[in-house]
């Protein structure tokens, strides 16, 4: 997996395209969040194209069950990780920081910029994502490496 941004221009301009539409529409609530929720699927999709990064933690188990992390992805985890029991797929920076930094962005090249630069994946262990959650920080997370510090995750690679 690289950044190869060919891959990631689809994913732009879909999000720019919705995200203009926000912008310059009236519509109801609930038109609103499926447009929202479209975008944050869009960011989701396209991270699968990111190299992720390992926690110490889950680096460690990985090693013991002679799984390289690097080449896994949230799609095929249930084939070593049945029922993602072990592992954890985490955004570092939110999928809806994320978003919100796209739907502040003025064109389509602006959104590819952040695509390519601004989301990365961390596997973690379910232990330590629940560590952030307990520590309020599952989806709302203004600044990842405090959050991370507080949570004793330590990203290794």
């Amino acid at each position: 997996m690289n950044h190869n941004s060919s891959v990631f221009s689809p994913f732009a301009i879909s999000i720019y395209a919705k995200a203009s539409y926000l912008k310059h529409n009236s519509m109801s609530k609930f038109e609103k969040a499926r447009l929202l929720e479209s975008i944050s699927d869009d960011i989701k999709k396209c991270t699968t194209f990111t190299k992720p990064k390992i926690s110490k933690a889950a680096l460690v188990k990985s090693a013991v069950l002679n799984i390289d992390l690097h080449k896994m992805n949230w799609h095929n985890q249930n084939k070593f990780d049945p029922g993602r029991k072990i592992f954890h797929y985490e955004h570092y920076i939110t999928v809806s920081n994320i978003r919100n930094i796209c739907l502040r962005s003025e064109n389509e090249d602006d959104i590819l910029r952040i695509l390519i630069s601004i989301p990365q994946i961390v596997w973690i262990l379910k232990e330590e994502d629940n560590k952030l959650t307990k520590l309020g920080y599952r989806s709302k997370r203004s600044n990842p490496e405090e959050a991370y510090w507080k949570a004793e995750i330590e990203i290794v690679e």
